[in-house]
């Protein structure tokens, strides 16, 4: 079984109910489409816009702990964060990582990420 954490951005959760990304993962469409047994295990935001040098170093332990395969960054990270490449690279050291949730697979940055992890 594959168990699976989405990350989605700090900032959008105060307007977001996270619709797009359980609805996507509940319907294995668009990130989720290639999923057969899975489980998610964790929905979690990021703060790097709202806190100067964030470490997520105490979320990547948590995650371990869960067990997590992969993360997915949300769609809002994707089109919002300027720091995208680096979260994903960061993650990657742990986790596989998926660069969005839900929508178009490519962006209209074209910039989806998709990184068996180094682990």
């Amino acid at each position: 079984m594959n168990r699976i954490a989405i990350m989605v951005c700090g900032e959008v959760t105060c307007k977001c109910t996270g619709n797009g990304c359980f609805k996507a993962f509940n319907e294995r469409k668009d990130a989720f489409s290639d999923y057969e047994d899975v489980q998610m295990v964790a929905f979690t935001h990021c703060d790097k816009c709202i806190e100067e040098g964030t470490d997520f170093s105490k979320k990547i332990e948590k995650l371990k702990n869960a067990r997590v395969d992969t993360i997915h960054l949300s769609t809002c990270i994707r089109g919002r964060c300027k720091e995208y490449e680096q979260m994903a690279e960061e993650f990657s050291k742990h986790f596989d990582v998926m660069g969005y949730t839900h929508g178009s697979e490519t962006s209209k940055k074209n910039n989806t990420i998709k990184i068996a992890s180094n682990k």
